[in-house]
């Protein structure tokens, strides 16, 4: 199972159902007596995530582990730190997981070793880091003595692979396959919020089960036009055998749309008022894209909260909007034909012929990634229970990280 982000949610209608689609796929795989269990990243939303979800997690993990599964994992995204203070760490000192990257940096070259599990697969692996560095890891690796292993074995992962990509992803950053080891008999992937199960020249059963619930409003579209989440469960011997794809289904989720194309904000109101008395909605989350351009007045005169609270007092779940395409006519001045990536970027690119250094990765292109990898790096939000300090020590951490810095210890 990968991609799990636990604490994605601060709204107890959202945070009890992606609870419940974790501690679901904990008893399945208890009641199917696995060996195993392996978590591909992002198993937290964040590397300190909300404390009370964090319980609960550990709870299931720890009946399950004394039913005699073993945990491997890796980090994901959301749940690496640089300073190994992440929740993961805490908890494989509890005993609770196992990180299957166990490296040794010899002569410029990353060693990884293998961890030998009680069934007789051979599991290693490369956490994701933020801003994809950890493909500087991949170009790194000396993956020949991985490949002269013999064995079933097993490599983890938290990244997306070029040539598999899924459309409509376009933009996600990904590193070619060739940068996979070849010779692993099960290659467990995360981060691509998709399902998909191929196999490539030399690497077998490159594996992305998705989320078992989802973090966002996106991960729960999907699930709304009938994709199913969950995870997969491999039986294996000198190789695989088979891979079953198991569902998790912790909730009914529904998604409803409104044009508003052409009506003014009072019109608006009270045709999707009209509209939203027919729908279905009791025991589901509500998923309520409102689009279109107003013939006049404000996008925020539309009354959509009163029927987010009419829908709720009909028994919803939660309602969850999507207004970003509603658009009015009077402050559409100019169309944005560039994403906001891209001006950043060109912005950088163009400022950055004015500055005078000697360090070659602070010039051209490669001054550019760094600057928009620094950008993102100090963009990060102030995380839940998190005090002022801990967070600036982590920004400051994290930014150092970036510019490859050793922070000075206080």
């Amino acid at each position: 199972m990968s991609d799990i982000h636990i604490g994605a949610f601060r709204q107890e209608e959202l945070k009890e159902p992606l609870m419940k689609a974790f501690e679901t796929a904990i008893d399945i795989c208890m009641q199917k007596e696995v060996d195993f269990v392996i978590m591909a990243g992002d198993i937290f939303d964040s590397n300190i995530p909300d404390l009370q979800s964090v319980r609960r997690a550990a709870s299931k993990v720890r009946e399950a582990a004394q039913n005699g599964i073993r945990f491997y994992v890796v980090y994901g995204s959301h749940d690496f730190s640089p300073n190994y203070a992440s929740i993961v760490d805490v908890l494989e000192s509890a005993g609770l997981f196992k990180k299957v990257e166990v490296a040794e940096k010899i002569d410029g070259r990353i060693h990884l070793k293998f961890i030998v599990d009680p069934s007789g697969a051979k599991l290693c692996g490369i956490s994701g880091k933020r801003l994809s560095l950890d493909r500087f890891d991949y170009e790194s690796l000396d993956s020949s003595e991985l490949t002269s292993e013999v064995g079933f074995k097993i490599f983890v992962f938290h990244g997306a692979i070029e040539e598999l990509k899924p459309s409509g992803l376009g933009e996600m950053e990904a590193m070619p396959a060739d940068l996979l080891p070849e010779g692993f008999d099960y290659y467990a992937g995360g981060h691509v919020h998709n399902r998909s199960l191929t196999s490539l020249p030399g690497r077998p059963n490159i594996a992305y089960p998705g989320p078992l619930f989802g973090g966002d409003y996106r991960d729960l579209e999907p699930v709304a036009r009938g994709e199913k989440r969950g995870m997969y469960i491999v039986d294996f011997g000198k190789g695989v055998n088979r891979i079953d794809f198991i569902p998790i289904e912790p909730c009914e989720i529904a998604e409803f749309s409104f044009d508003a194309g052409g009506m003014n904000p009072v019109e608006a109101s009270r045709k999707l008022h009209e509209i939203a008395n027919t729908w279905e909605v009791k025991d589901r989350i509500i998923l309520l894209r409102v689009y279109g351009q107003l013939s006049g007045g404000r996008t925020t005169e539309v009354d959509i909260a009163t029927v987010k609270k009419e829908l709720v007092g009909r028994g919803a779940k939660y309602v969850l909007v999507n207004s970003g395409q509603l658009m009015s006519r009077e402050t559409m001045v100019v169309e944005v034909r560039r994403t906001k990536a891209e001006t950043e970027a060109e912005l950088f690119g163009k400022q950055i012929t004015t500055v005078k250094v000697s360090e070659p990765s602070l010039k051209g292109e490669k001054g550019v990634k760094l600057s928009l990898d620094l950008l993102r790096s100090l963009r990060e939000g102030r995380k839940e229970n998190e005090t002022k300090g801990d967070y600036e020590d982590r920004i400051l951490k994290a930014g150092s990280g970036v510019l490859k810095l050793e922070v000075e210890q206080k």
